[in-house]
């Protein structure tokens, strides 16, 4: 029971000692149960204390309780580059407007292979005279142009059976200069021992088309024509036209050679030509106009030779001479 008494005013102190701190906080009450206790006489100068409650408070610290919400916010991610934009092809150069073209100038030029024979060997001044849709109207006009005297060859063959040689000049449009190219075939004929002028290519630039549709390269060419003996020249001093075919239905075209002399099939390593054949002579060498006019020389001796040997003889018999 003296223990219980202690414990009790051990509370009673503990929560005056409480109260009396800082702020008024709300109490808390805290119950305790206290184990019963078997009743025992008190003397008469005692009462008897029955169990009781206790009542304690307790200061419950202020609590704070914060929440703290966090945002996840999800950036897409950026959107692919655009594609890059091709940088657009500039447009061919328009075709100057023509002007008055003079009469073409001879050139020679010359193929020679890798062992140094000089198989190929011409010569000619050459105007092409192309006729092409002008305008709206699409009217016909005329065109002409030069082979120039200067134009580089670029390629060729001395092949056994069929040579050629390409012929390549350029003309300028817009500060850029487009090429066109002539190609001359020839073809031997073993048996009669002859070759013959095959053919020949021309592609055009669209540039020198003044106000025309026309955007590609145009292609014309001639087939077969005069024939040679191997070792001799052909050679025409007058102008030769040559009519060109073309896959451009709008398109006709020719050329005219003047001065021309050609060689293929040579087998030296200068430049020379050979004997020559001349045009429309029906292949004709130069040396049987001299073997007729020593024909006929010699023909007029034995005339006049027979002549005076008569005149002689009637003389001497006395007759006279009318």
């Amino acid at each position: 029971m003296a223990r219980l008494r202690i414990f009790v005013i051990f509370a009673i102190l503990y929560s005056c000692s409480e109260l009396g701190h800082g702020e008024f906080t709300t109490p808390k009450t805290v119950l305790i149960d206290v184990p019963p206790q078997h009743p025992v006489e008190a003397s008469s100068t005692e009462r008897t204390t029955a169990p009781a409650e206790v009542v304690t408070t307790e200061t419950a610290p202020p609590s704070t309780t914060s929440s703290t919400t966090t945002s996840t916010t999800t950036t897409p991610p950026p959107p692919p580059p655009p594609p890059p934009t091709p940088s657009p092809t500039p447009a061919p150069a328009p075709a100057p407007a023509p002007g008055p073209v003079p009469a073409p100038d001879q050139g020679t030029w010359h193929y020679t292979d890798a062992s140094n024979n000089t198989c190929i060997v011409v010569q000619f001044a050459a105007q092409l005279d192309v006729k092409y849709p002008q305008g709206i109207n699409n009217t016909l006009t005329d065109v002409l142009v030069n082979v120039p005297a200067n134009a580089t060859v670029t390629d060729g063959s001395c092949n056994t059976t069929e040579q050629w040689i390409e012929l390549q000049w350029g003309i300028t449009a817009g500060n850029v200069t487009y090429n066109n190219t002539l190609k001359l075939v020839f073809a031997a004929n073993d048996t009669s021992k002859t070759y013959i002028f095959k053919g020949l290519n021309v592609s055009l630039v669209p540039q020198i088309f003044y106000n025309s549709t026309i955007n590609s390269t145009v292609d014309v060419w001639h087939g077969e024509d005069w024939q040679t003996p191997l070792a001799t020249s052909y050679r025409c001093s007058r102008s030769t036209e040559l009519k060109l075919t073309g896959e451009t239905s709008n398109v006709a075209a020719s050329i005219t050679f003047t001065k021309l002399q050609e060689e293929a099939f040579r087998n030296a390593t200068n430049t020379s030509f050979s004997a020559a054949r001349e045009c429309g002579g029906g292949d004709v060498p130069d040396a049987v106009p001299i073997a007729v006019g020593c024909a006929l020389g010699g023909l007029v001796v034995v005339v006049l030779v027979a002549y005076l040997v008569a005149r002689r003889r009637s003389a001497a018999r006395g007759y006279l001479s009318m």
